[in-house]
């Protein structure tokens, strides 16, 4: 499900996991956000639905890890300290991912991470975007967060990940998504100027035949690639790292490169781009 369909599409709980001691008022805070309060009403009805219970049945004869649990059982027994869980905790997580093709199993997840969604250092004015710049408001980057996690829930479903973090695998995920919408917005905001007063406000004109510089750049390296001048491999290091802004380590895990090879890699992807642009 794209993230673009998720607002109208969920509505639920939020657990009593939040309110722990170890976590502090501005994250309980956060989760009294709009977005937080639908998602714990929601939940409040969908727990205890007819359909619930019986997926819950084949939750317990898939996984063990969950065997006897009901759903809000599992979301009580997720208990986060900060961005960290219980041993139990990551192994219902994990239990979860892979049962998530199912759409209970997915928002039973997606209920559980909220607390990690709270305590993400998102929700400062100016995340993913320049010093002075616009921004939106909290509850507008709250709903955005919750939707872009949710999404990496369906693109991870059925992930069989022993010994990872999933709290870390889907939330990082969905703020390195959200960091990349913002940056775009900036390269709109880029191409907008003021052109003076006009009458009690300001006319202004979005110049959309102008580029950024990460189009600009774009533009260059799908130019490079037609003309055969750089390999796919390096166009597309170029392109995830330098126009989408994608860290290098995540793009070259997505590559197969290891951590050093990938710099080393990139490095040799820009001289060639240089190289034959100049």
């Amino acid at each position: 499900m794209p993230a673009t369909t998720f607002t109208g599409a969920l509505t639920g709980a939020f657990t009593g996991a939040l309110t722990a001691e170890d976590i502090s008022s501005e994250h309980r805070g956060r989760a009294r956000l709009p977005v937080f309060l639908s998602l714990e009403h929601e939940w409040e009805y969908l727990g205890e639905t007819p359909a619930m219970r019986a997926c819950q049945r084949d939750w317990w004869a898939a996984e063990p890890a969950l065997e006897g649990l009901a759903a809000n059982d599992v979301v009580e027994r997720v208990r986060w300290k900060g961005y960290r869980t219980s041993p139990e905790g990551a192994s219902l997580l994990s239990a979860l991912l892979r049962l998530a093709a199912c759409r209970s199993a997915s928002r039973c997840l997606l209920q559980a991470l909220l607390p990690r969604l709270a305590a993400e250092n998102v929700y400062t004015p100016a995340f993913g975007h320049g010093v002075g710049e616009c921004f939106r408001r909290r509850a507008d980057t709250a709903a955005d967060f919750v939707a872009e996690c949710f999404a990496a829930i369906w693109r991870h479903a059925g992930e069989d990940r022993p010994g990872h973090d999933i709290g870390r695998l889907l939330v990082s995920e969905a703020a390195r998504r959200l960091r990349t919408a913002r940056q775009a917005e900036r390269r709109h905001q880029l191409r907008t100027v003021a052109l003076g007063p006009y009458e009690a406000g300001h006319l202004c004109a979005g110049l959309f035949g102008a580029r950024s510089r990460a189009e600009w750049l774009a533009s260059a390296v799908v130019e490079a690639r037609r003309q055969g001048r750089l390999s796919a491999e390096q166009a597309a290091l170029l392109y995830a790292t330098r126009v989408q802004g994608l860290p290098a380590s995540e793009v070259g895990r997505r590559q197969g490169l290891a951590p050093r090879a990938v710099y080393h890699a990139l490095s040799r992807a820009e001289q060639a781009l240089l190289s034959r642009a100049a």
